[in-house]
């Protein structure tokens, strides 16, 4: 019964094995729903109680506190389905993660979406973000997603145009709504085009980016305008050798922030702010986090994440 799930709740459970970045102390409560049904259930009952919540999928993006996190967290990860349906179309579930769903993609001769297979989160936190790379990217083949308002519990199902995708962002991300599932429009295609773009994608990141054994949470700020890359800024800035604590930037890619053993929250947001600061008065761009905190701050890391941009 999906009533169950409030009874296999797990006490002071440690986080740091949950984010890319293998960072974080223990949640409070934590929750694994299984399908859609399941985390609703749990959400709702949770806001009765007036606990507070915090949604984590693959945490591949996040930041969470090395204090940990107070109240529930719920994971997305196990929430995973799809269906395919006519005329090239699939519905995902949320929690599914992207390259999970590249390589459906290729099993079944759609194209459209080979990019993901370098891309370690969600198909939720892709929509959100609305992921590209390379010529392809969300917004080109989305259709609609149900997306749940987090503020009053309604579940919507906004078309393409009204998630309002831009560089980086969607309404999803602007106005606390979380994605549930999402409906792409794709093309058939031959399997081994498919492959052979999928394997261009994986081989550029692996030539460009840090692997996923340095712990990493992905591009740290976002580029601030087309074709100027914050990577090349910090590089001119000689960025590659800065540290702080046991964190310390990619020699691969100076956007890229690595724990480089037993880094801390604050370790990483003392580096963060300096790189904020530097590309600022160097170079003056107010840089934008694609960095998510999460958690229990640090008197200091409130003051630091009040600094940065966040959409």
């Amino acid at each position: 019964m999906i009533a169950d799930i409030l009874n296999k709740s797990h006490k002071n459970y440690p986080l740091s094995g949950h984010t890319t970045l293998k960072i974080g102390g223990k949640a409070e409560n934590a929750f694994f729903p299984t399908c859609v049904e399941e985390f609703l259930y749990v959400r709702d009952c949770l806001v009765s109680n007036n606990n507070k919540i915090t949604v984590i999928g693959a945490g591949s993006n996040l930041l969470v506190s090395s204090k940990g996190v107070s109240g529930a967290v719920i994971f997305t990860g196990s929430i995973n389905g799809y269906e395919i349906m006519d005329n090239c179309k699939i519905r995902v579930d949320s929690g599914m993660k992207s390259a999970a769903l590249a390589k459906v993609l290729l099993e079944n001769n759609l194209s459209g979406l080979e990019f993901l297979i370098g891309i370690p989160g969600t198909v939720g936190g892709a929509v959100t973000m609305n992921s590209s790379a390379h010529g392809q990217g969300i917004e080109d083949v989305i259709e609609s997603a149900h997306v749940l308002d987090l503020q009053t519990g309604e579940i919507l199902k906004l078309d393409k145009s009204q998630l309002n995708l831009g560089y980086r962002y969607s309404f999803v991300e602007a106005n606390r709504h979380l994605i549930l599932s999402a409906v792409f429009q794709l093309q058939e295609s031959e399997r081994t085009k498919i492959a052979e773009s999928m394997e261009f994608h994986i081989n550029y990141r692996k030539e460009k980016h840090p692997p996923l054994t340095e712990p990493n949470a992905g591009s740290t700020f976002r580029n601030p305008e087309r074709k100027v890359y914050v990577g090349k800024l910090l590089e001119e800035l000689g960025a590659k050798s800065w540290k702080e604590g046991g964190a310390k930037l990619s020699d691969r890619h100076a956007n890229f922030l690595i724990n480089a053993g037993n880094a801390t929250s604050l370790d990483v947001s003392r580096l963060m702010y300096k790189m904020y600061n530097e590309i600022k008065k160097n170079f003056g761009y107010e840089l934008i986090a694609e960095i998510r905190y999460v958690g229990d701050s640090t008197e200091e890391e409130e003051t630091i994440w009040k600094t940065f941009q966040v959409h």
